[in-house]
């Protein structure tokens, strides 16, 4: 009986070292480029929907939903969060702008996720007339993918011009740039992201459960 207890403790003690490895290593996805937030890649995401931040303009601000989240920079000029041109295009509530205090069209700016990066991700992208170029980087500043996101106009016009981009890559993206190729503003909603997991999150999950097996290998011994 003790044969049987010793071998199924040390079974718990072997699968907790497996799982603590085993989390420690993001899981790969397939590359994709994503047209819709139904998108299976996108299933558990936080979702940022700009509604708790307050109007107004910066150049560079931290979104987040607990410890995850993401920042987006201005590249020359900056960026704001409206409360009028979205409700014109079909959303709720508040949205990201990317026309400066000037009433430039700042077309260019940047989005880097906190921790380990997030495994995809995808918003609302409305009201381009110009071409869009989005590159996605990862942990180490490496070129994962290149994607062109077309105009909206022609064959759209006024609050027609709607649309979703997003991607998943093959590696963790850690962060993205967006540049349009004219003069030309965006308004981005509903931003959805899935973070990687922390590798400390997931040691310590591993690590309690080498304890447990650790715990009954040593029940079992002293018996």
């Amino acid at each position: 009986m003790d044969s049987l207890q010793d071998r199924a403790a040390l079974r718990s003690i072997l699968l907790g070292l497996v799982a603590a490895l085993v989390m420690m290593v993001p899981s790969v996805a397939s590359v994709l480029r994503i047209n819709s937030p139904g998108d299976a890649a996108l299933a558990g995401a936080l979702i940022q929907d700009f509604d708790g931040q307050p109007i107004g303009y910066f150049t560079s601000q931290d979104f987040l939903i607990g410890l995850d989240g993401f920042s987006v920079s201005a590249v020359g000029n900056d960026l704001h969060i409206d409360g009028t041109w979205c409700d014109d295009f079909g959303t709720t509530g508040n949205c990201l702008d990317t026309v400066s205090s000037g009433a430039e069209a700042n077309d260019d700016f940047d989005v880097v996720f906190t921790g380990a990066g997030v495994t995809a991700f995808g918003f609302v992208l409305n009201a381009l007339d110009n071409d869009w170029t989005v590159e996605t980087y990862d942990t180490d500043d490496n070129l994962l993918n290149t994607y062109v996101v077309v105009s909206q106009s022609p064959g759209l016009t006024g609050f027609d011009r709607v649309g979703y981009f997003g991607a998943t890559e093959a590696l963790p993206i850690q962060y993205f740039t967006v540049r349009s190729t004219g003069n030309d503003r965006a308004l981005i909603n509903d931003f959805a992201y899935v973070s990687v997991p922390e590798p400390n999150r997931m040691m310590l999950l591993g690590l309690g459960l080498l304890a447990i097996g650790s715990s009954r290998y040593g029940r079992a011994g002293s018996r």
